[in-house]
């Protein structure tokens, strides 16, 4: 398979986020200040009662999250008090899903060059990268040579810590991101990039996208997200100009407001073939399903369908994959795919996310069902696999349930679950592009 990939790759400073940690934070800052940081969440940092509002945040309600660090005194505290003791690894939603689509098999993944390439190249186990049409032992493209580290906070289920005499219990393992990073916020696509995919466009099997979540409301120039967006809006429009036949899948990410993840969804939704997330993603788009959020944070699977049917179906959407951390779920219009095809391409990849989270590494693609052999599906998916069935009239197939729901075809499958996982980070781009890449090969196996 040849896959274009775009657009935000970085470096990752994984760090965990322990009790004795959070607990020295809290008395670093001021009380006061906290409580109404807490309460009036700021979604951005410039001091570190930002920083812990959002930890404090996440961590009590077990999700995951990222704000933006727009202070450079602030970055430069973080990473002499993190950088050091952190975990490097590569990082940014296309960066993970090109390395593991190449790492799995792909026989060439086209990933647009941003940032440090010389700093992020070691960091790829993966071969048969082209950077912007370049060979990637050749890459290096640096914007002004400028740090792009976002410092991920993992943290995890039954973390016990006192806030101002009220003992806080994390209710499930996931992470918090300090993004420091103004290469990626501006949706930046090098002029190679622009030129190998449009002369090679024709010859490719799919393309996979991200970093739209990246964008910021508002620039320091005044400007807004729109004019950034649109520039790669339309590089997809062309891509399908030049190839409709080329599968376009976008993974949506977490945006800093509603209203722009809303309006983003919406203008990907007339071009490309299908959207991923998860279920925090979901409810970022309750003003187009209106299923209440607390039902999808539950992650109940029969209201994560209701709502993706109600994105789809309001959007003209042709597909929306779910991904969260006890099951799998597609849904589909008539001609998109198959059931088999997605049971299958979503085996692989809760296979391949499930060897990730438990040793922190990709095994070799003849090695991967042995690496989760002792691993077992997750017993709240299958409960919940259990509940749709009845809904959508599914049929057991493969591990997974599939049937139908309104006009919409609906396969959803348990997945693999590492109990004590390594890390949290990249998880859902693994899954995602795993899922991608097999899908991929079993549409050109049917023909």
């Amino acid at each position: 398979m040849k896959v274009l990939c775009g657009y935000n790759v970085n470096i990752d400073a994984v760090y965990r986020m322990t009790a004795e940690e959070i607990s020295d934070l809290v008395d670093l800052v001021d009380k006061k200040e906290l409580v109404e940081k807490i309460f009036d969440t700021p979604v951005e940092i410039r001091s570190l009662s930002d920083l812990v509002a959002g930890l404090v945040l996440h961590m009590h309600q077990g999700t995951g999250g990222e704000w933006f660090i727009h202070s450079d005194d602030f970055f430069r505290f973080l990473k002499g008090r993190y950088y050091d003791k952190s975990e490097v690894r590569l990082g940014g939603n296309m960066g993970i899903m090109a390395n593991v689509m190449s790492h799995m098999g792909a026989e060439q993944v086209v990933m647009n060059a941003v940032g440090d390439i010389g700093a992020i190249r070691p960091l790829m186990s993966g071969g048969n990268i082209v950077f912007s049409g370049e060979s990637v032992q050749d890459a290096s493209i640096s914007k002004d040579g400028n740090e792009i580290i976002h410092f991920v906070f993992d943290f995890s289920s039954g973390t016990r810590f006192d806030l101002f005499g009220t003992e806080v219990i994390v209710p499930r393992e996931n992470r918090f991101i300090a993004t420091y990073d103004d290469i990626n916020t501006e949706l930046t696509i090098t002029h190679e990039f622009e030129e190998y995919s449009r002369d090679h466009v024709c010859g490719m099997d799919g393309a996979i996208i991200s970093g739209f979540n990246q964008l910021q409301k508002s620039y320091p120039d005044g400007s807004g997200y729109s004019e950034r967006f649109e520039k790669a809006h339309s590089q997809l429009k062309d891509w399908k100009a030049l190839n409709p036949d080329l599968p376009i899948h976008v993974e949506l990410g977490h945006f800093m407001s509603m209203e722009m993840g809303v309006s983003i969804f919406n203008e990907l939704a007339g071009t490309v073939d299908s959207i991923g997330m998860n279920e925090d993603e979901l409810v970022m788009l309750s003003e187009l399903h209106g299923v209440p959020s607390d039902m999808v944070r539950k992650m109940d699977a029969c209201a994560i369908l209701d709502a993706c049917v109600r994105c789809a179906s309001s959007t003209g959407l042709k597909k929306i994959v779910l991904h969260t951390r006890n099951f799998m779920m597609s849904i589909f219009a008539e001609g998109a795919s198959s059931p088999v095809r997605e049971v299958e391409s979503m085996q692989f990849g809760v296979m391949c996310a499930a060897a990730f989270a438990a040793s922190g590494e990709l095994p070799e693609r003849s090695q991967l069902e042995d690496s989760v052999s002792g691993l077992a599906r997750s017993e709240e998916g299958m409960i919940q696999a259990g509940k749709m069935q009845d809904l959508i009239h599914g049929d057991e197939f493969e591990g997974g349930i599939c049937g139908e729901y309104r006009e919409f075809s609906v396969c959803v499958l348990p997945t693999i679950i590492c109990e004590k996982p390594v890390s949290t980070v990249g998880l859902g781009d693994t899954v995602s592009s795993a899922t991608f890449l097999r899908w991929l090969e079993l549409g050109k196996n049917e023909l």
